[in-house]
């Protein structure tokens, strides 16, 4: 039997709220990764 093809769903990302949070104390810029690898020269 051949699925009926469902509408997506959009979800809605508020812009204020990023990866490290509301971005006001600490820029993403400049949030260290834990998984990145650190080569020193």
């Amino acid at each position: 039997m051949k699925k009926e093809w469902k509408k997506p769903v959009l979800e809605v990302l508020d812009v204020n709220m990023t990866m490290a949070g509301p971005g006001t104390s600490i820029p993403d810029a400049v949030q260290p990764d834990p998984d990145e690898t650190v080569h020193y020269s």
